[in-house]
Formats: C-alpha cells, sequence, structure tokens
C-alpha cells in the first residue's frame, strides 16, 4: 500500500473526525457548565443581582466565554424555556399520541410542564418570575407555535372545526399557561394543584375547538 492510499482498516477522515468529535463534546460540555452556572445563581441571589461576571467565576471560565455562548443574561431564560417543552414535547412523543385526539396531546404536553415546574419549583419561582419581567413570555412565539401545530394538525384529520385559526388558538393556549404559571409561583404555598388547573384550561379551550360530531344515520 503507498503512502497515498489509505488505509482500509482506517475509516477515512478517522483521526480528524475524532479530534473534531472531542471538541464539540469539550464545547457542548463548557456550555452546559455555564448554563447551570448561571441557573444555580439565578436561584440564590436573584436573576438581577446575578452578572455575567459571577456566572463566569462560578463556572470556572473566561467572561468572553460565556458571551461566546449566551451573548446576553436573558438568553439563559430562552434556553431554560426551551429545555422544558423539549421534555414536554418528548413526553408526548414517547407516548405515541401524535395520533391521538387533540385534548389528550395538549394535556399529556401541560402535564408534563407542570410536574417539572412542581419538582422545581424553587427554581420555576427564580427563572419564570424573571422571564415575566424582563422578557415579554406572553408575546413570546415558541410554545405557541408549538401548540398551533399540534391544533392544525388536528384541523387537518377532521378534529378541529374547519374556522379555527391554528395561530390564534396555539396563542391562546399559551396565554392561558403562562397566565395560570404566573399566578401558581406568585404565593407560597403554591396557592393550587398546577397540574388540575393547567387541565381544566385544556379542557376549556378544546371545548371550543373540537368540531361536532356528525349526526347518526
Amino acid at each position: 500500500m503507498s503512502p497515498s492510499e489509505p488505509d482500509p482498516q482506517s475509516p477515512a477522515g478517522g483521526p480528524a473526525v475524532a479530534v473534531s468529535d472531542r471538541r464539540a463534546r469539550r464545547r457542548q460540555e463548557v456550555r452546559d457548565r455555564v448554563y447551570r452556572a448561571a441557573v444555580e445563581l439565578f436561584v440564590e441571589r436573584g436573576f438581577d443581582a446575578t452578572t455575567m461576571d459571577d456566572i463566569a467565576d462560578r463556572a470556572d471560565v473566561a467572561r468572553a466565554t460565556v458571551f461566546n455562548y449566551f451573548q446576553r443574561k436573558t438568553a439563559f431564560l430562552d434556553e431554560w424555556s426551551a429545555l422544558r417543552r423539549q421534555k414536554a414535547l418528548a413526553a408526548v412523543r414517547r407516548r405515541h399520541l401524535s395520533d391521538h385526539a387533540l385534548p389528550e396531546i395538549l394535556a399529556r404536553y401541560m402535564i408534563e410542564l407542570a410536574r417539572l415546574s412542581t419538582r422545581t419549583r424553587v427554581e420555576t419561582v427564580a427563572l419564570m418570575g424573571a422571564a415575566i419581567h424582563t422578557t415579554n413570555v406572553f408575546g413570546h412565539p415558541y410554545l405557541a407555535q408549538e401548540m398551533a401545530r399540534f391544533i392544525a394538525s388536528a384541523q387537518a384529520a377532521g378534529e378541529v372545526r374547519a374556522d379555527v385559526e391554528a395561530e390564534i388558538a396555539g396563542t391562546l393556549v399559551a396565554t392561558g399557561y403562562f397566565a395560570i404559571l404566573s399566578q401558581w409561583i406568585a404565593e407560597e404555598p403554591m396557592p393550587f394543584d398546577l397540574e388540575s388547573r393547567l387541565l381544566k384550561m385544556v379542557d376549556l379551550i378544546c371545548a371550543g375547538l373540537i368540531a361536532p360530531a356528525p349526526p347518526v344515520g
């Protein structure tokens, strides 16, 4: 075998790929450490009292490294919310609910969010409270868009009334979620069962979305 020929027992680019993978893992590990440091500090000191320098010190990285991954402090809140949405969506997928009735899909999504918030109430109070006061959570499109996709899919299957605008309905569900969660974090001890209240909200909204059953006979 000539020096220019690849080793048949070594995958093309093997060493380079391995180095690239290690670097990617290292970057992700640093990013995760910075994120965890920020969340810990927000819980301990509060969002407003925590600086990017504080986060860098806690994560044991340079200040510039923090900004490489999170260019503004509110980006940590965006990440926190995104991770929760991912977990809720994963719960829907684990139960293979994509072809189930819309109320069942939305209920499972809200159950997961409620249980996650309840298990991590201190963290939820700190970060959701910060999000409410520093970002426009009611105008944040991501949760509303996800709800709208569920509703549009159910509409295409004939489950949701044809005159419903999925985007508006999705915004309604997301707004209901944020309003209820805002009430839940505002008092100590928790003023009501979050899961039960969110499920009632889902039932109420779905009652206005679901198409009437065709007449029998």
